[in-house]
């Protein structure tokens, strides 16, 4: 389960959000919602230590978020974020840097239900369009097996049809805990449960 307990964020343009409170149960889907600047991505950031909130606390997996407990949290962690900049030219040289060039098959696999083809895989990605690269990340980081998916934005550069195949996707996920963050109203409609960030009362 992951919880959050009266949780403030604050940076020195103001605060984000205050006493932010909400607990996902595992193998639960769900969509942080609310206007850019509502702190979405922040969320996803805090879930894997690397934003420290002002007040309030943080359980992942049964573990209290801290620093002696942040390097366990993040090895049970997928991270996609919204903005994918990589040291890396293409799907293959990515497995190899997460370890896991055994599970081209699994990558594949995943990419095609994403509706790309297998050769997308060596395809350097700056002859892809965005919504090409997002997906091939997206199939490397589920092949890792984590038990938390963290997804920023997944839908930014797709289309309605990669829309619906990522959905079916996630939906199959059914011992994974997925979080996503999006503007996209079905996308947050599909899921078992919704955050919503920036609403009063």
């Amino acid at each position: 389960m992951i919880s959050f307990d009266n949780v403030t964020l604050k940076y020195s343009t103001g605060t984000i959000f205050e006493n932010l409170s909400f607990s996902v149960q595992a193998g639960s889907k769900v969509c942080i919602t609310g206007h850019s600047g509502t702190g979405k991505s922040s969320v996803l950031k805090i879930i894997q230590g690397y934003v420290k909130p002002h007040s309030g606390s943080v359980q992942v997996g049964g573990m209290k978020l801290g620093r002696d407990t942040v390097k366990d949290i993040r090895s049970q962690i997928a991270y996609v974020p919204q903005n994918i900049n990589l040291p890396v030219s293409n799907g293959d040289e990515l497995t190899r840097m997460l370890n896991v060039s055994s599970k081209r098959r699994d990558v594949e696999l995943l990419m095609g239900q994403l509706g790309l083809e297998k050769e997308m895989f060596v395809r350097p990605f700056d002859e892809m369009s965005g919504g090409q690269k997002q997906r091939v990340v997206i199939a490397v980081c589920l092949s890792l097996d984590r038990d938390i998916v963290l997804l920023d934005e997944p839908t930014s550069s797709l289309d309605d049809d990669a829309i619906l195949k990522l959905l079916k996707v996630v939906s199959g996920l059914k011992d994974k805990t997925v979080i996503s963050s999006s503007h996209h109203h079905e996308w947050g409609a599909a899921m078992e449960q919704e955050v919503r960030l920036g609403v009063q009362g």
